[in-house]
């Protein structure tokens, strides 16, 4: 494995880490939240969030992403002036950006509500959210730059911060208004405004970072002078723009998929006869089940981040094997971590949803069905970044909407039937679904990329076929003994040992992946010793 693959496998860590922390804290953030204001004021809180999601794309993941690409293209030339003005310029196109981002969420609050079909208390939540652009726009300039660089380290440490004040000052909120009788929909929007926190001090933390390396930045650019040609403002945002928009989107390839439900759920719901309120609890339930599958998404949108300036990079050497070997980790990654969590989360949905939310545990046929889907969500992102970095810009972005079609189609024929927000479900199945297959046939048309079938699919299918059957067998024994509480996490922890003993009996993880992991090294002599894993090099 190349020393620049192992960089990107590192960064794709880095990133992982940060994020699963980040998760941590947001799902910390839902749980009381739920018992705050409940499956209702769930709803409200969530009904604006992919339409915002997916407005903030370009400045959250877009443009990084974009400029990420463009940054790392240049350091490969030593062109450390012209990244660093990509830099400046970016900073600029993103802050008014943000700025016309959070106009456009206050002053039309009322025309989204009454175009997208919520119900009028979603308002407070919009209004909560609206200043939070700008902050995300701040964020996405920086870490950009820092990740052109395949330094993860601020991204990550910017997500735990950002994660942390939203929990803090949105759960704050929502509870200083419940107990103040302002109502649910008022508390909803003071926990939206958490965002704005999160996005306020992670935008300080970067800050920090870039005037702490600026020195050693400024001194590269002085040594690199000759390298460095003057490029101008309005062809470079305008170049970011171009790339970062088809990047954007599909980089939102859930908050697209979210956003269908936010527009026909409850618009179907409503037509097939039920009140506001049951609506709005209802769509609440997609809320809660989302919580749970974003947690392995955190990973997979650590591989894109990292893939797309890797890919970039590879490309530039026109080195095609260093490509093929970043493809087929992504891939691997994909399967590796979606086919175990979609097994867990589906077989462990109605205990997992009566541990976290106790009485408010209604729901688990949906994150049953949503947890099919982790599988394509992982892999359709994957393969997004790869095309991104062989510059294929706008093909997911048309994946992607012939994928969002799929589901609206779906969703709006099963959603008012006797299924009800479980068709939403089925919907997300079938668009993400799409979206993977579509992706992948052109990364191997553009790439010639060619799967290992055997090593990357088969033998993670069967570790976690097993594991499956394992966790199953564990649950219902403990739960004769014990309650919930113990059986759940007792069957996730045999779960997790019998998955990973399977993938070493089976070879799906070689010996060269332990070196990618912290102490992997320690870890895998562990192994040898105990003759637990052979080399696969």
């Amino acid at each position: 494995m190349s020393k620049e693959t192992k960089t990107f496998i590192k960064g794709a860590i880095i990133l992982s880490i940060g994020g699963v922390i980040a998760k941590i804290l947001s799902a910390f953030f839902r749980i009381p939240l739920t018992h705050m204001i409940e499956d209702t004021g769930l709803g409200y809180y969530q009904m604006p969030y992919p339409i915002y999601t997916f407005m903030i794309a370009i400045a959250y993941t877009g443009i990084p992403s974009t400029v990420s690409k463009i940054i790392s293209e240049k350091l490969v030339h030593k062109k450390y002036g012209e990244a660093h003005k990509v830099f400046q310029y970016t900073f600029i196109v993103l802050f008014f950006t943000g700025i016309f981002a959070s106009l456009f969420l206050f002053l039309a609050s009322d025309w989204l509500i009454k175009v997208q079909g919520w119900v009028p208390e979603a308002k407070y939540s919009l209004w909560g959210l609206a200043l939070s652009p700008v902050f995300i726009a701040i964020m996405g300039a920086f870490r950009g730059y820092f990740q052109g660089m395949q330094n993860m380290i601020p991204t990550a440490t910017s997500q735990i911060s950002e994660s942390f004040a939203r929990v803090v000052f949105g759960l704050g909120l929502a509870y200083y208004f419940i107990t103040s009788n302002y109502g649910i929909a008022v508390a909803a929007g003071g926990a939206s405004f958490g965002a704005t926190a999160g996005g306020i001090l992670g935008s300080i933390v970067l800050l920090i970072y870039y005037l702490v390396k600026r020195k050693e930045i400024i001194k590269r650019i002085d040594e690199t002078k000759e390298n460095n040609q003057k490029i101008d403002f309005l062809p470079t945002a305008s170049k970011i723009l171009f790339i970062a928009f088809p990047v954007s989107v599909g980089a939102a390839v859930n908050s697209v998929m979210n956003w269908v439900d936010s527009s026909l759920v409850v618009r179907r719901l409503l037509y097939a006869g039920l009140t506001e309120i049951e609506a709005s609890n209802l769509y609440g339930q997609i809320g809660k089940a989302q919580t749970f599958v974003n947690v392995p998404l955190t990973f997979s949108m650590a591989l894109v981040v990292g893939i797309v300036p890797s890919i970039a990079e590879a490309i530039e050497k026109r080195n095609n094997q260093e490509v093929h070997d970043k493809i087929e980790w992504g891939t691997r990654f994909a399967m590796l971590l979606g086919l175990p969590s979609a097994a867990g989360l589906g077989i462990l949905a109605q205990p997992i949803m009566t541990l976290v939310y106790r009485q408010y545990d209604k729901g688990a046929s949906v994150l049953a069905l949503m947890s099919i889907s982790l599988v394509f969500i992982i892999l359709g992102q994957a393969y997004t970044g790869v095309l991104q970095g062989m510059g294929k810009f706008y093909i997911p972005v048309v994946n992607l909407c012939i994928a969002a079609i799929a589901k609206a189609v779906v969703n709006y024929i099963l959603v008012a039937g006797p299924l009800g927000v479980n068709g939403a479900a089925i919907g997300s199945i079938i668009g993400y679904g799409v979206f993977a297959i579509l992706n992948y046939i052109f990364v191997t048309k553009y790439s010639g990329f060619k799967i290992n079938t055997s090593y990357v699919i088969l033998k993670p299918l069967l570790s976690t076929l097993i594991m499956g059957g394992a966790t199953y067998a564990s649950y219902n024994l403990l739960r004769i003994a014990t309650g919930n509480t113990i059986s759940s996490l007792g069957a996730v922890c045999v779960g997790v040992v019998v998955y990973s003993a399977m993938l070493l009996i089976t070879g799906a993880i070689a010996e060269a992946d332990f070196y990618m992991i912290p102490k992997g090294d320690k870890i895998l002599a562990l192994l040898k010793k105990a003759k637990f894993i052979r080399s696969q090099e």
